[in-house]
């Protein structure tokens, strides 16, 4: 059995970036909470455009939703796997499990650096080669398996 995960780069860069973008929003909902004075250009911008009281429910909503993106991105970069099984190749995602038994498998293409897995049904899997550490061996394993449709 072999596990493939993303690479530790990718996973320092995707959380580095995640954790600024959390922290810069959720400084944002600090704004009415903190006294300034009004000549200042902050206090000018915060009465132009979040003084209505339309603005004034949005905007947190809309922080909220950024913070809550930015949780979903360092979780998924820790969760995303492709697991290579003796009978079959497993996908897993914070939202989804994927199973492909070999027997389903028609054969795999290579596009643009991504990896589809391509069944005789509907269903299919798609790695993201440049993200995955030791993808070369994914494709290795899958070329003495299966058939490559791109020949």
């Amino acid at each position: 059995m072999n596990i493939y995960r993303v690479s530790d780069r990718l996973k320092v860069f995707i959380f580095l970036f995640a954790l600024l973008q959390i922290l810069t929003v959720g400084s944002l909902l600090l704004i009415p909470f903190i006294s300034l004075p009004a000549h200042s250009l902050a206090w000018k911008l915060y009465t132009l455009c979040c003084s209505s009281i339309y603005l004034y429910y949005l905007a947190p909503l809309l922080i909220f939703a950024l913070m809550l993106m930015g949780t979903l991105l360092i979780l998924h970069v820790f969760k995303r796997k492709v697991i290579f099984t003796n009978d079959s190749i497993i996908s897993k995602d914070i939202f989804k499990s994927s199973r492909l038994k070999f027997s389903e498998i028609k054969g795999f293409v290579i596009k643009r650096s991504i990896l589809y897995v391509i069944t005789n049904s509907n269903k299919r899997i798609v790695v993201n080669l440049m993200s995955f550490e030791k993808a070369d061996n994914l494709v290795r394993n899958l070329e003495m398996r299966f058939s490559n449709l791109d020949l």
